[in-house]
């Protein structure tokens, strides 16, 4: 079975003629874990990043990368012939490129949908890729991240950006270390100040701002949205009803929390009802979304289909994406 062992650019190359190769081979072979995933993955929707990867929303970076690494073994055409290991080996790189990138994954966790969706003629980025905006492809991704080599022995060997800066060398996981900028010949080692101090630079300012801004604004800014409960009133602390003005809905406010609010202020505060309002819809329509499709995925069954418990499946009822859909604008 053929083993990439190209870099860079030449690795999506060789991946991509290795799969040619075993396009050809009728006796491609895979293990019964490896069917398992490719069928679990292409079961999920193209925007389930957290599902296709097997991780929880509230999972760390590191245990991003873990899932990845995972995954991505397990999916890889070189090494799984399974006819749609390569679809789902592609969609394993496109939640890793959204999740492995801290921007991204705050603005899908945020919103719901991908980060990428309105930019549609942007290419694929890698998440630990040297340059912002590098054009990345699955398969060179995964050639950095295993080493650089295209291998399958290496272990994790790039290079982060610090808050997407070009040129700011952070740390290294694993593997060799970088390679130093050519020096000409005799010239001396130069360490000052000044150059520490730049090192730095991007850990002081992690830490140091972030403080800074509390302090300066911790004495001064209140909360600038009350709690508040949809549809039906909380007694004996949420009463004080009041009305969104494009969907029509009623909420509830805290009087106590509002008594110091002037009817602009108050106005200001229904649409800022809404939001917030379609904001839990959003997470509550996709864990709905989720189980239904975990539904439909214990139906579909290794070998034959359960004609009732996809029915089950199918009939699985949604009322916060339901919810969502009947109202205006959405």
């Amino acid at each position: 079975m053929p083993v990439a062992s190209a870099s860079g650019t030449d690795a999506s190359s060789a991946g991509a003629r290795n799969r040619e190769h075993n396009q050809g081979n009728q006796e491609r072979k895979y293990t019964v874990e490896q069917k398992r995933a490719v069928l679990r993955i292409r079961s999920c929707k193209s925007t389930a990043f957290y599902e296709i990867l097997e991780i929880q929303k509230t999972c760390t970076d590191a245990e991003v990368k873990k899932a990845y690494r995972k995954q991505s073994l397990l999916t890889h055409p070189d090494k799984n012939g399974h006819e749609h290991a390569d679809e789902a080996f592609k969609m394993v790189s496109r939640a890793f490129s959204i999740l492995g990138d801290k921007e991204k994954r705050d603005k899908f966790d945020r919103f719901g949908t991908d980060p990428d969706s309105r930019f549609q003629s942007q290419p694929q980025q890698n998440p630990f890729a040297g340059n912002v905006g590098e054009d990345i492809s699955p398969e060179e991704m995964f050639a950095r991240f295993f080493g650089g080599g295209g291998g399958f022995d290496g272990g994790p060997q790039f290079v982060f950006n610090f808050g997407g800066g070009p040129g700011v060398r952070v740390h290294q996981f694993g593997g060799a270390r970088p390679r130093a900028r050519p020096r000409n010949p005799g010239q001396p080692e130069e360490t000052s100040l000044f150059s520490t101090i730049m090192g730095l630079l991007p850990i002081l300012l992690l830490f140091i701002f972030p403080l800074l801004s509390s302090m300066f604004s911790g004495g001064t800014s209140q909360s600038s949205t009350p709690s508040m409960v949809f549809d039906h009133p909380h007694p004996p602390l949420y009463t004080l009803e009041r009305t969104m003005p494009t969907f029509g809905s009623k909420y509830y406010l805290n009087p106590q929390e509002v008594q110091s609010f002037t009817q602009s202020k108050l106005h200001t505060l229904d649409k800022k009802a809404e939001v917030i309002l379609i904001q839990q819809l959003r997470l509550k329509c996709e864990d709905e979304i989720a189980h239904r499709d975990k539904l439909r995925e214990a139906a579909q069954g290794w070998f034959y289909q359960n004609p009732e418990k996809m029915e089950v499946a199918n009939s699985f009822d949604m009322p916060a994406c339901r919810r969502m859909k009947s109202l205006p604008g959405v």
